[in-house]
């Protein structure tokens, strides 16, 4: 746990509390890489317990205090509910393209539905003129029979 990290957000908090601090001041100085310099800075400086003075000196020491800081919140901003804004932006590109992909089928399946209703398209029409096909030519397979079938038997009458 680097309670130096959480020394920070607690003074943080407490001064937000006190309306001196403004968590959109802490998202922009978060993702413009931790400055060294500003009020943030200077509470960063104290918490982490660096010189108040920015010097090149202490650039490592900076960097050092700026890396663990970012691997706290990273540990720490899941726990608080927090997402990376890149990951919420992915999610949301993502979310877009899936609510147009349901518009698109929602679309395709009502005109298929449409298809369906439609009298020449619906399924039971369908097999309602298949059937009636298929009773349209066993009556005239059948009528063709009885055509045949008399002529048979009157040749065969004649040809004992």
């Amino acid at each position: 746990m680097d309670s130096q990290f959480l020394k920070f957000w607690g003074e943080f908090l407490l001064k937000t509390a006190e309306g001196k601090r403004q968590l959109e001041e802490m998202r922009r100085w978060v993702q413009s890489g931790l400055p060294p310099s500003g009020e943030l800075a200077a509470l960063f400086r104290r918490c982490y317990g660096l010189p108040e003075t920015a010097s090149t000196a202490d650039d490592d020491q900076w960097r050092k205090a700026a890396a663990d800081f970012h691997a706290a919140l990273k540990a720490y901003a899941p726990l608080w509910g927090w997402v990376p804004l890149d990951h919420y932006n992915r999610l949301k590109r993502q979310k877009e393209r899936l609510e147009t992909t349901v518009a698109e089928q929602t679309l395709l399946i009502k005109q298929f539905e449409k298809l369906l209703e439609d009298r020449s398209m619906g399924h039971m029409t369908m097999i309602t003129r298949f059937q009636n096909v298929i009773d349209d030519q066993s009556r005239a397979f059948e009528k063709l029979m009885q055509a045949l079938a008399p002529s048979s038997e009157t040749s065969e009458e004649t040809n004992p």
